[in-house]
């Protein structure tokens, strides 16, 4: 038997190449590079620069980005003013303090930094009249009055106004006429100065910094518009009126600058008037001129920015006008209008009240940036309105005339 030898076939072995060796591995690293580095430059240009521009502030906008479409700015939604959301009953306050019982009556009240100044009365059994004794100081915040220790000459005290330094009022005779006196209340004590004898009327003096200024008839049919200056105690004539009813209006006086009516033509009463300012020395107001707004003007008064006027001597068929700026044609606010006084932005009003009785008479607030008017007094409550001082309307509720009640309201 033939004998098969076994034997061990050399098997060849074959060695892979490494990767480095290939052909294609410098492209393949060359390629690889170049994506690294265009991923690094693209995160720098596109992501980290970005970011850096909105952290620090600078103008950036990477490279082939398209420009950014401008979208318009969103309009900001207006704050509403504070008048929108104010509650007049809520805020109303009536006059009280210790020894109101006393009086009975009161008159011309005045506000500044929140005190109010205030006539009080009782009535008379010898004349049957009232006669406005005594002036009290009247704190709104605590709502304490105090006395001011002024001796009486005349029959009564009217008019008060006050500033930091000076007290100004009329000491007034029943009949007519008195004297317009003057206190430095930085003085020791409360010692009053005569600024002029009234002979006929009871003329309103107004009062800012220094100066008081006043109408005074000196003659049969001659009215005169008096400027007094307080630390010198002189007296200047600006304007003489004579046989018109312009001498029958109030000046205003404000922030340094005196207003006043006059017509706008030589024919005397004129139907059409002009409004003159003048700024007073060391005042720092700004210009003299005249402003001529197609009406006729009575009793113009002035916050310094705003304006306003009746058009009639206080009739029943008045209406109250309004202008910013003593510029440009002027704004008719209301009609049938029996008084006004002017705040800093506002017009406060009294006219009939038609809504309830025609013999009431309610108190209204025209707002000159919302231009619109407001109701402050009670819907069946008939109001006088005595005045406005600063951001402070007063009236008087006359609905019952068992005694006086005086009401005030600050205006936000």
């Amino acid at each position: 038997m033939r004998r098969r030898r076994s034997y061990r076939r050399a098997r060849k072995i074959r060695r892979h190449r490494s990767i480095k060796q290939r052909q294609w591995w410098p492209f393949f690293l060359v390629g690889s590079l170049t994506v690294a580095v265009l991923a690094l430059l693209g995160g720098i240009l596109y992501i980290a620069l970005p970011a850096a521009s909105e952290l620090l502030g600078f103008s950036y906008r990477a490279p082939f980005m398209p420009e950014p479409t401008p979208a318009p700015t969103p309009r900001p939604t207006p704050t509403p003013h504070p008048i929108t959301y104010f509650d007049p009953v809520e805020h109303t306050q009536e006059m009280v303090f210790d020894g109101y019982e006393q009086y009975r009556w009161f008159a011309d009240p005045y506000i500044y930094n929140d005190t109010m100044i205030i006539a009080a009365g009782q009535l008379d059994s010898s004349d049957n009249q009232v006669h406005l004794l005594h002036l009290y100081w009247y704190d709104i915040e605590s709502r304490t009055a105090e006395r001011l220790q002024i001796p009486l000459q005349n029959a009564h005290f009217m008019f008060p106004k006050f500033n930091d330094r000076w007290l100004v009022y009329l000491y007034a005779n029943l009949d007519g006429g008195g004297a317009i006196m003057a206190v430095d209340l930085t003085a020791s004590s409360l010692t009053p100065v005569k600024i002029k004898d009234i002979y006929v009327g009871q003329p309103e003096p107004m009062l800012d910094g220094d100066y008081v200024a006043f109408m005074d008839r000196t003659g049969t049919r001659r009215e005169k518009l008096f400027v007094f200056d307080l630390t010198t105690r002189e007296s200047t004539v600006v304007e003489m009126f004579s046989g018109t009813v312009y001498g029958q209006s109030k000046p205003s006086l404000n922030g340094g600058q005196l207003i006043w009516a006059e017509p706008s033509s030589s024919q005397g009463d004129s139907d059409l008037s002009c409004i003159r300012y003048m700024s007073l020395a060391g005042t720092g107001a700004s210009g003299n001129g005249i402003y001529t707004p197609g009406t006729f003007v009575h009793d113009p008064k002035s916050s310094g920015e705003y304006t306003a006027w009746l058009s009639d001597v206080h009739s029943s068929n008045s209406q109250l006008y309004g202008v910013k700026g003593l510029s440009g044609d002027p704004i008719l606010i209301d009609s049938e209008v029996v008084d006004f006084g002017i705040g800093s932005d506002f017009v406060a009003y009294s006219r009939t009240d038609y809504s309830t009785d025609p013999a009431n008479q309610a108190i209204f607030l025209y707002m000159f940036e919302t231009e619109s008017i407001y109701r402050l007094t009670l819907e069946y409550e008939s109001g006088q309105l005595l005045g406005v001082s600063g951001d402070y309307v007063i009236w008087m509720d006359v609905t019952s005339r068992e005694r006086d009640i005086v009401k005030y309201i600050k205006i936000p």
